[in-house]
């Protein structure tokens, strides 16, 4: 069976790996023992320095591992990490064990990073361990194994060294610190009254803006009030019903009972607006009682003409009675003629013409003396008729 082609490549990087750490160990033993005295005191200066990297302490394993500390020298509870870094040939896998114990430290996390080759068939993967120490002193971060898996699945183990470091103190030039005395209590008490003065000025200036505020904008929002036109006169409205029920034809069309309805409000009405008497919801009885009990308030008219004048016209309304067509337009003329007589305009000059010396001439328009009187003698006449009719 054929072997996979990345399972080659692994093998071939292996051998070249072994093949250079070969070369290295048969190099010339003519180097001097002073040449190692100075590389031994190189690393341990090295192990020694502040945040210097420490190197494996396995030199033939296929896997070489430094570590870095940071910072160093660092304070008590700092966020320590120790950087592990991996490098490999491509081909293996290396991985962190699981559960490592790192007291006396305070183990905060592990976080790992993906491989990044280097060149040359290498790989290099890093591991970033957090820690805590909450004592002063010289510490050593404790040494721990690193997995790594070969090309033909072996699992071997590399060991990672011991890494140096100082946690100081936070306290200065203090070999035995003690806690001190409590301070004596403080006074909240607010010494600067100008402050005061201008911190409550300024809150009642602006209470008082707010308010002011407040009562413009409903001052803006208030109804004002809505001047419409001026009522129009109750004869005026009443001569121009008049003048509109003429206009429409309704006796040539035989309809007598809407022409009398129709003359009979606005007769109603011109009594209401002129004289303040409700009559346009009223029966003719009942205006007739409420005429009798205070019949001066239609004077210079005389209640029982116009209760007669009115019970005609409910003759034709109620009684279906046709009146002829000469009777029905004297009817509505004598209509125009009461208001003619009693519009509200002519009021005063009818009040001065009863003074000494004041003329009597009637106004002009008005009918002639004695109208309302053959108004009631007529209504009679037609309540006659209508009982002969039956």
């Amino acid at each position: 069976m054929r072997r996979p082609a990345r399972a080659r490549r692994g093998a071939l990087a292996a051998g070249l790996w072994l093949w250079l750490g070969g070369a290295a160990s048969a190099a010339p033993a003519g180097a001097s023992a002073g040449d190692e005295g100075a590389e031994e005191a190189g690393a341990e200066d090295m192990a020694a320095a502040p945040g210097s990297s420490s190197p494996s302490s396995d030199a033939s394993a296929p896997v070489a591992v430094t570590t870095r500390l940071t910072p160093d020298p660092s304070s008590i509870g700092d966020l320590l990490t120790l950087e592990v870094s991996a490098a490999y040939p491509s081909g293996y896998r290396v991985n962190l064990p699981m559960g490592l114990e790192f007291a006396p430290l305070h183990l905060v996390g592990v976080e790992e990073e993906e491989p990044v080759a280097t060149g040359q068939g290498s790989l290099r993967k890093v591991f970033r361990v957090q820690l805590q120490r909450f004592a002063t002193g010289e510490a050593r971060t404790p040494a721990f194994p690193l997995t790594y898996v070969g090309p033909k699945g072996e699992v071997e183990t590399v060991r990672v060294p011991a890494h140096a470091f100082t946690v100081r103190s936070l306290l200065a030039n203090e070999a035995d610190p003690q806690r001190q005395g409590e301070d004596p209590p403080v006074s909240i008490e607010y010494p600067a009254e100008r402050a005061e003065l201008v911190i409550y000025a300024s809150a009642v200036a602006m209470a008082a803006g707010f308010v002011a505020a407040l009562l413009w904008r409903r001052w803006r929002r208030r109804l004002r009030p809505v001047i419409g036109p001026p009522p129009v006169p109750a004869h005026e409205q009443a001569l121009g019903a008049l003048a509109e029920l003429e206009g429409r034809g309704l006796l040539e069309t035989g309809l007598f009972e809407d022409y009398y309805v129709q003359l009979t409000e606005i007769t109603k009405g011109y009594l209401e607006g002129r004289f303040g008497v409700e009559a346009l919801d009223r029966t003719t009885e009942e205006l007739r009682r409420e005429l009798i009990r205070s019949g001066d308030r239609i004077a210079p008219l005389r209640p029982s003409e116009v209760i007669a004048f009115l019970q005609g016209c409910d003759l034709v309304k109620f009684a279906r009675y046709a009146p002829e067509l000469a009777a029905a337009r004297e009817d509505l003329a004598r209509v125009r003629a009461i208001v003619e007589e009693t519009r509200a305009d002519l009021a005063r000059p009818a009040a001065d013409a009863g003074a000494p010396g004041s003329s009597t001439k009637p106004p002009e328009g008005a009918g002639p003396p004695g109208a309302a009187s053959d108004m009631a003698d007529e209504t009679g006449e037609m309540k006659a008729r209508a009982e002969a009719g039956e």
